[in-house]
């Protein structure tokens, strides 16, 4: 039987035509598969393949004081790893001994044998990725590297590094509440790290790196590689000196009157820069005071007595009222409504006193019968007149946990907890009001500025290397608060609490002349309210606050104490807070205003000269902006020189630094040379701003490990 040629040609066609059409299904069928049931499965194939982009860390902004100390900066730690298979098995086996005597010294926590059995575990698990050490310096990690095995490297000695950064803050405690934290991946943010956080975190960039073996990797170049942008830097108004004054003359009041928290804050009256704040609460674990609470800005309180200076600005600025017009007080109790007001101490010779003894006295009856006959007809002036001071909103100072005060409103008379029969007279005395101490200080700062209100600010510049990016100049918030002729009469009245009143004992033979007004307000409990007895105390509680400015006839400062819950011998502010206030002012005066400070470091005269030092990354950075070609023949190094020929050629070397010798930092960026140093094992101090000028340890010495090194920089 024969076939059909026709038929024959025709079934092949179709055969082939069939296995076509079946494998294009197959097709469409995988890319399916890929797209859905796949595709999570090939993801994290993707992710294991040798080539990935990595996120290059931008260095952290650093953070200044006023005087161009380091308060707060980032160092480089290391993770160190040990890759078993990396090491042949024979050489590991003769020399792991000498390895842990080493790591013994360098890392005391384990002995010798502690660490040869620390080894063997890892060898026993065949560990390619073995924790050896967390957290380790520069100089640590430098001195690991040559201990016999490691300093055969990654490939033949197995060791593996990986970097981080750490915040450091060179003077440890002192205003690290008010420096604050920021920290993306937990989302919090406080301080001035958390303020300027947008300018201090600089911008990540990345780099295509390939896995090698033994778990390392290598940069690749590549078209995507982003170079990171490190952060700006941040010049604070603090000033260290007399930040250290402020915060050791809290700690010793709070501890004097064995007291639960408190805060002190030094501002400079023109300006309203604050020089200096302090907060500390006590940790009743461990008996001391930790800066764990913002105080300051975040403790909206009644103020009591320290109040009655605005309800005197808001008198002053509706009526003319003379310091010796006489106030009718009486001798006993004055009845508002419900409840009854008294003075704490007599003072009123037939019930009669003048308006400057109603404040240098501290009458509440006197405070209470001015305010009262003024606006009991419309006590929504007087309310006004404390809104026109700022008083019921928050100042604005950028600061997370800012509190929101509270002023009533006669409008809320229906609220609960609102405006009452009673409210005004109570409102005049510092009660049924809630501020925080920054807005008091805020207030008396205007009145020794001749009325001119400052707003309270913590940085004066944003600085990007040696080019300032941002100046933040003085905010007035209220050109003048009452006429100058209202205000010379607060700033008499305020002398004469010093002079004769409540503060004359605590200032008498005081080496400035002080200006203020005490305040002491019954703690307010929320199960017991002002009833609260502490328990063993036997009386009551009280927030005590003295605020004021010195030298009284020249203001420069502006300061408040306050003491919240003082269990000791005193209770009023005159024996708790004022003393407090006095140290401050006699300190500050004696280094600041009293004698010429100086603050000149003295620098060795021999300087060494030489192409400055700069980070590779930021100087090949540098280059690329302007558009200079250079020839970069320091491929691996992290430090380098530039040089530029006659001809214009720029070549980028790797600079010769050895562990030993102390480098040339001359013309150095002052962050780039305090991270240098300081990972040499150098201690640094230096003055100014800008590019350094000077260095008091000789380049070419022998470095001493722990050696102090002044730089001087080019601007004060």
């Amino acid at each position: 039987m024969t076939t059909d040629p026709k038929t024959d040609t025709l079934w092949k066609t179709y055969l082939v035509y069939f296995l076509v059409l079946l494998f294009g299904i197959a097709i469409i069928v995988k890319i399916i598969l890929v797209q859905t049931k796949d595709s999570k499965e090939l993801q994290n194939l993707a992710e294991k393949q040798e080539y990935r982009m990595q996120t290059i860390e931008a260095s952290r902004g650093n953070i200044y004081s006023s005087d161009g100390q380091l308060m707060a900066t980032s160092i480089p730690l290391y993770d160190v790893f040990f890759d078993y298979k990396s090491v042949d098995s024979a050489y590991l086996a003769d020399n792991i001994d000498s390895l842990c005597r080493q790591m013994a010294e360098l890392l005391p926590k384990r002995n010798a044998a502690e660490w040869k059995d620390f080894f063997a575990q890892g060898m026993a698990k065949g560990n390619r990725h073995y924790k050896i050490a967390l957290n380790i310096t520069q100089p640590e990690l430098r001195k690991m590297q040559s201990f016999v095995i490691f300093n055969r490297g990654p490939y033949k000695g197995g060791i593996i590094t990986e970097k981080k950064i750490r915040r450091e803050r060179p003077y440890k405690e002192l205003a690290s509440l008010i420096l604050g934290m920021a920290n993306e991946e937990k989302g919090y943010y406080f301080g001035i790290e958390g303020a300027y956080n947008d300018y201090l975190k600089g911008q990540n960039g990345q780099q295509l790196v390939r896995r090698i073996h033994n778990g390392g990797i290598v940069p690749i170049d590549s078209d995507e590689n982003v170079e990171a942008r490190n952060g700006d830097d941040v010049v604070t108004t603090f000033d260290i000196k007399l930040q250290d004054i402020v915060e050791s003359a809290l700690n010793h009041t709070l501890t004097e009157n064995k007291a639960e928290q408190g805060c002190a804050i030094l501002m400079d009256v023109e300006t309203g820069y604050v020089r200096a704040l302090a907060n500390l609460r006590l940790n009743h674990e461990t008996g001391k005071y930790e800066e764990s609470y913002n105080v300051a800005l975040g403790e909206r309180y009644e103020p009591g007595s320290v109040f009655k200076i605005a309800s005197m600005v808001v008198i002053l600025n509706h009526k003319d009222l003379q310091l010796n017009d006489r106030v009718n007080i009486g001798t006993g109790p004055i009845q508002f409504s419900n409840r009854v007001m008294k003075d704490d101490h007599s003072f009123a010779k037939g019930g009669v006193c003048t308006v400057q003894e109603v404040i240098e006295q501290s009458s509440n009856k006197g405070t209470a019968v001015l305010v009262t006959r003024t606006f009991a007809a419309h006590p929504e002036q007087y309310v006004n007149g404390l809104y026109a001071l700022g008083l019921n909103k928050k100042i604005g100072t950028g600061i997370y946990g800012e509190a929101q005060p509270v002023i009533k409103d006669p409008k809320d008379k229906d609220k609960p907890g609102g405006w009452s029969k009673v409210t005004l007279p109570w409102m005049s005395i510092g009660y049924e009001v809630n501020v925080t101490p920054m807005h008091l200080i805020t207030l008396y700062n205007a009145i020794a500025n001749g009325g001119r209100m400052m707003k309270p600010q913590f940085v004066t510049e944003v600085r990007r290397g040696n080019q300032v990016i941002e100046h933040f100049d003085p905010i007035v918030l209220n050109e003048q608060i009452a006429p100058p002729d209202a205000i010379e009469k607060l700033q008499t009245m305020l002398e004469g609490v010093a002079i004769r009143g409540t503060a004359k004992r605590q200032f008498q033979g005081c080496v400035v002349n002080v200006a203020g007004k005490t305040g002491t307000a019954q703690y307010y409990d929320r199960v017991q309210g002002y009833a609260y007895h502490e328990p063993g105390i036997g009386r009551k509680l009280y927030n005590t606050t003295f605020v004021g400015y010195f030298p009284a006839e020249k203001p420069r400062y502006s300061c408040i104490v306050m003491v919240s819950r003082a269990r000791g011998r005193y209770w009023a502010a005159g024996g708790v807070s004022a003393p407090g206030f006095r140290e401050i002012a006699e300190k500050v005066y004696a280094m600041r205003i009293g004698t010429q400070d100086d603050d000149t470091t003295i620098i060795a005269p021999r300087q060494p000269k030489g192409p400055v030092i700069a980070r590779h990354d930021k100087e090949k950075n540098y280059l690329n902006g302007i558009n200079r070609s250079c020839t970069d023949l320091a491929i691996n190094g992290e430090w380098v020189t530039v040089e530029r020929t006659n001809d214009g050629e720029t070549y980028i070397r790797e600079a010769q630094l050895a562990d030993n010798i102390v480098p040339n930092v001359v013309g150095m960026d002052i962050t780039d040379a305090v991270y240098l140093l300081e990972n040499m094992g150098l201690k640094t101090d230096f003055t100014g701003q800008g590019a350094i000028t000077e260095q008091s340890l000789h380049a070419g010495d022998t470095l001493k490990p722990n050696s102090v090194i002044h730089l001087k920089l080019e601007k004060k």
